[in-house]
C-alpha cells in the first residue's frame, strides 16, 4: 500500500511537470536567464569602456553610450552575455561596443561609445594675429577635449611667453607647437657660444622653428656650417663650448 502510496505521488508530480511545460532543470535555466534591455545594453557598454581607458594625467574622462531605441525588445541569454570591442573598433574618441549572447539561437548588438579626454591647456584669451608676441596676458587656461586636438598642446605658459605667432589663433582656441616659434625657420638668429670663461656671439639663420628649451639646426652665417643648438631666447640659440 506504501509503495502504491508513493508511485501515485510520482506519478502526480510527473503529470504536473508536463502541463507546465518544464522540467526542474529546464527551470533552473529559465531562472538563470539573463534579461537585457536597451538600458541594461548601454551600461554594459558603458561600463566595458571605461574599465578600458584611463585618464591623461591630470585631466578626466567622460564616457557616454549612446543612446539605443527605447522601443527595442529586451534580450534575454542563457548565460553572461559576452562583451568587447566591434571588429576593427579601437579605444578613440569613437567606438563600437559589441554585446553578444554565445548560446544557441544567441544574437549580437552593437552600441556606439563617445570617449572624452579633458585637460587643462593653455589657450588664447583673446585673438593673435601672426607677428605678435605672445605675453602672459594673451594666454589662460581651459578644459579641452584632447580628442578634439590632433597634435600637442602646452599645460605651462613659460614656454610660450615671449614667442611670435605665426597664424591666426582664435580666442578659446588651444595653442600647438605649430602655432607660434621663439626661433623661427628661416629667420636670423644670434648663435652664442659659451662656456664659464668665454663668450661668443655669431649670426646664423634658422633651419627650423624653435620654442625655449628646444634644440634646432641653425647655420652659421659665416662659416656656412650648420649646427645644433638651444632655442634660450626670442632669435637667440645657445652652444655650450
Amino acid at each position: 500500500m506504501i509503495v502504491r502510496k508513493s508511485l501515485l505521488i510520482s506519478s502526480l508530480f510527473a503529470i504536473t511537470i508536463l502541463l507546465l511545460g518544464f522540467t526542474p532543470n529546464n527551470a533552473l535555466a529559465q531562472s538563470s536567464d539573463v534579461r537585457l534591455d536597451y538600458k541594461a545594453l548601454q551600461t554594459l557598454a558603458h561600463d566595458f569602456v571605461r574599465s578600458q581607458v584611463s585618464a591623461p594625467e591630470s585631466g578626466r574622462i567622460d564616457v557616454v553610450a549612446n543612446n539605443l531605441d527605447p522601443r527595442m525588445t529586451a534580450k534575454r541569454c542563457s548565460a553572461a552575455p559576452e562583451v568587447g570591442l566591434a571588429s576593427n573598433a579601437r579605444l578613440d574618441g569613437y567606438t563600437t561596443v559589441e554585446i553578444k549572447c554565445a548560446t544557441a539561437n544567441g544574437w549580437r548588438t552593437y552600441v556606439p561609445v563617445r570617449i572624452y579626454r579633458y585637460k587643462n591647456v593653455v589657450t588664447a584669451s583673446g585673438p593673435m594675429s601672426p607677428g605678435q608676441m605672445i605675453s602672459d596676458s594673451d594666454l589662460t587656461f581651459a578644459e579641452v577635449d584632447l580628442n578634439q586636438i590632433r597634435s600637442n598642446v602646452y599645460t605651462t605658459k613659460e614656454l610660450l611667453i615671449g614667442a611670435r605667432v605665426k597664424k591666426r589663433i582664435g580666442a578659446g582656441q588651444a595653442i600647438r607647437p605649430s602655432d607660434t616659434c621663439l626661433v623661427c625657420e628661416d629667420q636670423t638668429v644670434t648663435i652664442v657660444a659659451k662656456n664659464k670663461a668665454l663668450r661668443i656671439t655669431a649670426d646664423g639663420k634658422a633651419l627650423a622653428d624653435g620654442l625655449k628649451g628646444e634644440s634646432v639646426v641653425v647655420k652659421n652665417a659665416r662659416s656656412g656650417k650648420s649646427i645644433e643648438a638651444v632655442v634660450t631666447g626670442l632669435n637667440e640659440v645657445t652652444v655650450n663650448l
